[in-house]
């Protein structure tokens, strides 16, 4: 398994004590490639006493995920990548289900451990978080100009996010969150990994699902679970650069997979979106830590809509 980590030494030690009786039962099975980019503090000693036998992969500077998900991938050797991150943790052992996944028919590409909630000690599904539909213009209008949240769970949100599939059987998905998912190493570098240009994170995921996606099902595998924080490298960095990365990187997906016409219709989303937020920033509840930090975070965003970059 590959695990990418950036200032998260807390969750990484976290993950590295549920995952050592599993890989010390293995007897060798199961090797685990930890690739940091260049945390301030990286807990090397303290990880490889929690987890004996880990390679780390140490960076001088951050590359971003998918490019040290790429190195990781590169330097392991089985014929199956997990893709883990930091801010796991093992829920009884999801390795057996997730080999039992592999072998079903007709053979995934790729399989998506459920995420439960860290909080409910893996009693609740992270059902709105983990899988969605690919990205289309009538989702990305729903979600820019708020009518997600003027009318939650609606039927065409519960469509994209699945909310109405049952979640204790194993079904086909398009586009699970990599924070946990299992990938046919030959497949994944056959494909050339994830695209090094999604960085430092965010739609890189989507985009390589939508490649697997051309070659062989994805599927959701309940079987295997992972506990999951989430969020953890969007709040280190802050809300008012993570916002405009994310759209960039949004804005680059569209660019990849649908053409310029329809990437022009969802840049003029975005920019409405984030002219929306700002109108509505002395009016609570809003998703910004402060209205200072959301107004910095909307005008980045928009300038990113109407030129195409990041100018943080």
């Amino acid at each position: 398994m590959v695990i990418v980590s950036w200032e998260c030494s807390e969750e990484l030690l976290t993950c590295a004590s549920s995952l050592a009786p599993l890989v010390a039962a293995a007897t060798d099975a199961i090797e685990v490639v930890v690739v940091d980019n260049a945390s301030t503090a990286f807990p090397a000693d303290e990880l490889q006493r929690r987890l004996p036998g880990v390679r780390i992969l140490p960076n001088d500077t951050n590359r971003g995920f998918g490019p040290a998900a790429n190195q990781g991938a590169a330097a392991a050797t089985g014929e199956i990548v997990l893709l883990l991150n930091p801010d796991t943790a093992a829920v009884g052992n999801p390795f057996p289900a997730i080999l039992e996944a592999f072998g079903s028919s007709p053979p995934p590409v790729a399989v998506a451990p459920a995420l439960v909630d860290v909080q409910a000690d893996g009693a609740l599904a992270q059902d709105e978080f983990q899988l969605r539909r690919f990205p289309t213009l009538a989702q990305a209008c729903r979600e820019l100009l708020l009518l997600d949240r003027v009318w939650p769970r609606n039927p065409w949100l519960r469509h994209h996010r699945y909310l109405d599939e049952d979640r204790t059987r194993p079904f086909e998905v398009e586009q699970p969150a990599a924070a946990a998912l299992a990938v046919r190493r030959d497949l994944f570098l056959e494909l050339g990994g994830f695209d090094e240009r999604f960085v430092p994170a965010w739609f890189e995921d989507v985009d390589l699902c939508l490649r697997l996606s051309w070659r062989g099902p994805i599927v959701f595998w309940p079987g295997a679970r992972f506990a999951h924080v989430g969020g953890v490298a969007s709040r280190r960095l802050g809300y008012d650069r993570f916002l405009p990365i994310y759209y960039r990187n949004a804005c680059r997906f569209w660019r990849t997979h649908h053409g310029p016409a329809a990437t022009l219709a969802f840049r003029a989303l975005v920019a409405a979106g984030m002219l929306l937020r700002l109108a509505l920033l002395p009016f609570p509840p809003d998703r910004a830590p402060s209205r200072l930090v959301g107004a910095r975070a909307y005008l980045r965003t928009l300038a990113v809509a109407l030129a195409g970059r990041d100018p943080a």
